[in-house]
């Protein structure tokens, strides 16, 4: 019989509600993207990328130095700041600042959790409970736009302050910590032998007990599962783990590494995001329409959103191999070129049946997402390494979609000037 799981309920919970709400701003400024900028929703999505890139970027250097606990409470001040300068300006540019606190605080709570969960036993389960937690994000995120939106903009953006409170409570209260794990492991290590041997009152004096599960060690609790991230004795280098020893080379050089894992994401996420800040943003019935646009794009999101959702959700039900994984971008990039050009040129199936690629979009982004960082967590042995590995890989999706949105910035300006519609930031180069 083997030993009960150390993983239990509160662990999922909490990396889906960790998930859900780190993103909810990231996707809170996306559906308000018309609302902060008309003309350039590219550049909208630009801040809400470009520091969460350099935040995850440069993680690898400072990770190791810095707790859990701290990150995560500036994760919930960089949350509420960007809510708070967006509402409370006026002017585009300030607000656009605010943007940018919302992607540096998503960046660096979405490393520090895919980090987090290399520290729990079931690694694919806790990246599976994240990644549907981000997926669902879009939906209510979305959803909280929508919902809020006849009290206006300013005062969707105060009320979702509560979302940083959430935050810190799934954090600190829900996320079980590492005495809890152990505890309760033992607790069921000690039921399960008692059950095996006949243990009775003396049951903790039993030789059987000191000889573990198959007659090695006896079980431990796994080694790190703690809030405060990388404690050793800093007087004894032998007890330093190797990973803490890396240089910032050597870090890099492991990085390189994982570029299996790394392009596939990438790809995946500037198509897609190329969709939504260049073509989306430029589709309308009639295009000419500026509630029209609007409408298609909010449309369009939410169904995006769906199939993210419903494809993060789906890490422990569906492993595709490392193969299938990096095909799956072909596929996003021939949507993109498939909506640019029907945006461009409003033709073929000009109409609300474009929603149901869009879902198909949101399938592909979400699939690929979850399954890289299953597969890292499979290949990756090392403990250590693979928290840094999980932390390092989210860099290829930031780099994607910013990338992305200096192009859509142009391909929406594209379609715009060819069907003589005024408010584009820049100029079509073609």
């Amino acid at each position: 019989m083997p030993l009960p799981h150390p993983l239990s309920d509160p662990h999922i919970t909490s990396f889906f509600l960790l998930g859900l709400l780190n993103n909810s701003s990231y996707v809170i400024m996306i559906a308000g993207a018309k609302n902060i900028s008309e003309g350039s929703v590219a550049l909208v999505f630009l801040c809400n990328v470009m520091p969460s890139f350099l935040t995850k970027l440069t993680s690898p250097l400072w990770f190791h130095r810095v707790s859990y606990s701290t990150r995560i409470n500036s994760c919930m001040l960089l949350m509420s700041l960007s809510f708070l300068v967006v509402a409370f300006f006026d002017d585009y540019k300030l607000k656009l600042i605010g943007v940018c606190l919302a992607s540096a605080q998503s960046g660096l709570g979405e490393a520090s959790a895919l980090a987090l969960t290399s520290k729990y036993a079931n690694t694919v389960n806790c990246l599976t409970a994240w990644s549907s937690g981000t997926g669902f994000a879009g939906i209510f995120g979305f959803a909280w736009v929508v919902a809020l939106q006849p009290l206006g903009f300013t005062f969707t953006l105060i009320a979702a302050n509560v979302l940083t409170v959430a935050f810190g409570v799934s954090f600190y209260c829900l996320l079980p910590k590492y005495d809890e794990i152990c505890e309760k492991e033992h607790e069921d290590e000690d039921l399960l032998l008692n059950d095996e041997v006949g243990v009775g009152s003396q049951g903790l004096d039993s030789p059987r007990l000191n000889e573990g599960v198959e007659g090695g060690e006896t079980p431990k609790c796994k080694e790190g599962a703690v809030i405060e991230v990388n404690k050793f004795h800093k007087d004894d280098e032998d007890d330093e783990p190797e990973v803490l020893k890396m240089s910032g080379y050597e870090r890099c050089a492991f990085t390189s590494t994982l570029a299996k894992y790394m392009v596939p994401l990438f790809v995946v996420y500037f198509a897609e995001y190329a969709m939504q800040s260049g073509a989306w943003a430029a589709i309308g019935f009639p295009v000419t329409d500026e509630d029209s646009r609007k409408r298609f794009y909010t449309a369009a999101n939410w169904t995006y959103q769906a199939g993210v959702f419903v494809s993060r959700s789906s890490g422990s039900i569906y492993r595709p191999s490392l193969l299938t994984v990096q095909s799956m971008p072909i596929l996003q990039t021939l949507l993109l070129i498939y909506f640019y050009l029907t945006a461009l040129y409003l033709k073929p199936l000009y109409s609300n049946i474009l929603l149901l690629p869009c879902f198909l979009v949101g399938l592909l982004g979400g699939l690929v997402y979850v399954n890289a960082f299953s597969l890292i967590s499979r290949d990756v042995r090392d403990e250590k390494r693979r928290e840094l590995a999980l932390s390092t890989a989210s860099i290829a999706d930031s780099f994607g979609i910013m990338c992305s949105d200096v192009v859509g910035l142009y391909l929406q300006s594209c379609i715009y000037e060819k069907h003589g519609i005024e408010g584009a930031k820049v100029g079509c180069p073609f």
